[in-house]
């Protein structure tokens, strides 16, 4: 019998700080949607200029139709896959640029603007989306976006 060591995929959310104009939270790890959890395993967190309404780890269409012109949401998943599925690697913490912003994206309309990234950070993949209450956000947006992201804690 041939016997083989697995170990345990652990991931820990990636966290952002709580502060006024905000909503945060986090969701614990569990296994990825549509395999096991001895193959995958994720926890997600948010952060949102309006209460977040959707699961942690989907996309929270609840919370885009609520967003108003100059609202945001911002949605970090880390995950722990074998194999490892992201091919490229990311810089902690994330920063979006204003051409890596698109309007609408599958199942969100064409009024909302979305960014998404998926790369490693060290041993775990890390999927970054925001979305924007108008399909081009403004340069405000933008800087609050990227600067709830720099508060984030870096995934371990």
């Amino acid at each position: 019998m041939l016997r083989v060591a697995i170990r345990s995929l652990i991931v820990v959310p990636a966290l952002f700080l709580p502060h006024a104009g905000w909503h945060a939270g986090q969701e614990p790890a569990h296994g990825c949607p549509g395999v096991t959890a001895n193959r995958c395993v994720l926890a997600a967190s948010w952060a949102a200029t309006i209460p977040w309404r959707g699961c942690g780890w989907c996309i929270p269409h609840g919370t885009i139709a609520a967003l108003p012109p100059d609202g945001v949401a911002l949605q970090v998943a880390i995950s722990e896959e074998r194999p490892p599925a992201a091919r490229g690697v990311m810089t902690w913490p994330p920063r979006m640029l204003a051409r890596d912003v698109v309007a609408g994206f599958e199942g969100v309309s064409w009024r909302y603007g979305v960014y998404q990234r998926f790369a490693r950070v060290g041993s775990v993949e890390v999927y970054v989306w925001a979305w924007f209450g108008r399909a081009r956000p403004t340069s405000a947006q933008l800087a609050a976006a990227n600067a709830e992201l720099a508060r984030l804690s870096r995934p371990r």
